[in-house]
């Protein structure tokens, strides 16, 4: 069984989906999470936590929680 949701895929980039699900992995490896396209970045929510996966160039520079 697939830990994430992907909603509207076709507006995300697939080497940040990758990079995103990588850092879920390993940070959070029993969490089950949504990812969303946002306002430049990529939105996971999970239980009660936002985060917010921001690219520039292809690479990750930030993750902020809320």
């Amino acid at each position: 069984m697939s830990k994430v949701t992907i909603n509207f895929k076709e507006q995300l980039n697939e080497l940040e989906v990758v990079l995103v699900a990588d850092y879920m992995e390993k940070r959070h490896p029993n969490a089950y999470y949504t990812m969303t396209p946002g306002n430049d970045c990529i939105w996971v929510y999970y239980s009660h936590v936002n985060m917010y996966f921001i690219f520039r160039d292809g690479k990750l520079v930030d993750v902020q929680h809320d």
